[in-house]
């Protein structure tokens, strides 16, 4: 193992001044390594060990464990793993600031996925769903609903369609230029008969109520568990919608971003959400310049697109907003 390699060879060149005191033997110099920010695992290693050499404190490991959530389980770092030891090169060693990442992150996405999103492209538009035999205005699963589709001779019993509603146009918080449509997904409907001119379907899936006038079009992927990834590029990207029409945005609230797949951002990556300023006064672009960024909250990837993607927001220690700044870390 390469740790105990190391020890042996920091030991032979640091500077010994042995000084007879019974059998006693001083060592001068730095006994510990410095740190570094990031460690490449080889065969043997452990985080108990890996604590040992470069912070001479084993119980450090739930932290380092913390800083890498890539790593599922902490008695099983396989070589090439890589660890994240410290925040950076202007940062201190771990245990000062660490990164909070929020255990269960998956389950929350499990359910939230797909719900919503942007697309610079509008979606393939397939039909409407435009009536349904029940008096009420909002419809929900189990209830019959008649189709009316731009081309039914494609349509085929037993077929499923993802029902969706275009919210807003989503134009950027801060640069003013126009990114794409909100998408919100409201249901699933599987189609029962095909008639003359219409497709009679019964709601199987509502994530919402559904209406009349609802847009059809081909069934979307709604329950991929989203694992956390590990990060291999930087990015940084703005929150720039959220799924809610709501001004202040919190844990497992859906937010959109406006980097996605051809920025490096993958399914499973994990964004800190960042601020600077003072959190009760208003303050000038020149003074909020002069105050370093801050870290409020965290969120995972849970939808990509060409260049925009929904994340769910797995902490937050305050309210997040449309306009908030988030990071990509490298290996992170």
């Amino acid at each position: 193992m390469r740790i105990f390699t190391l020890a042996l060879a920091l030991t032979s060149v640091a500077q010994l001044s042995a000084a007879r005191a019974g059998d006693a033997i001083v060592i001068s110099g730095d006994r510990l390594p410095e740190v570094p920010e990031e460690y490449y695992v080889e065969e043997g290693d452990t985080l108990w060990d890996i604590c040992t050499h470069f912070f001479d404190e084993p119980w450090r490991w739930p932290t380092v464990w913390a800083m890498n959530p890539h790593v599922t389980n902490p008695h099983w770092i396989y070589p090439g793993d890589v660890l994240r030891l410290r925040l950076g090169k202007a940062g201190a060693a771990l245990g000062l600031a660490p990164i909070t990442y929020t255990v269960g992150a998956q389950g929350s996405a499990q359910v939230t996925l797909n719900k919503g999103f942007i697309v610079e492209e509008p979606l393939k538009r397939l039909g409407v769903l435009s009536f349904s035999p029940d008096p009420r205005q909002y419809l929900a699963e189990r209830d019959v609903v008649y189709a009316e589709f731009d081309d039914l001779d494609k349509v085929r019993i037993g077929q499923q369609y993802t029902v969706y509603e275009i919210l807003n146009t989503v134009y950027h918080p801060k640069e003013g230029n126009e990114i794409g449509q909100k998408i919100r997904v409201m249901g699933i409907i599987e189609i029962d008969t095909v008639e003359e001119k219409i497709a009679r379907a019964r709601v199987i899936t509502s994530f919402m109520e559904l209406h009349r006038g609802l847009l059809i079009t081909d069934l979307l992927n709604h329950y991929n568990v989203v694992s956390p990834r590990q990060n291999l590029v930087k990015v940084q990207a703005t929150v720039v919608d959220a799924l809610l029409e709501i001004n202040e945005l919190g844990q497992f609230h859906l937010v959109m971003l406006d980097r996605g797949g051809q920025e490096g951002v993958q399914v499973g990556n994990r964004f800190l959400v960042m601020r600077r300023g003072d959190g009760y006064l208003d303050l000038v672009d020149e003074e909020t310049e002069k105050l370093p960024w801050e870290q409020i909250g965290e969120a995972l990837v849970v939808e990509v697109r060409e260049h925009t993607a929904t994340a769910i927001l797995t902490h937050t220690a305050m309210e997040v907003r449309r306009g908030d700044r988030l990071e990509m870390q490298l290996h992170y």
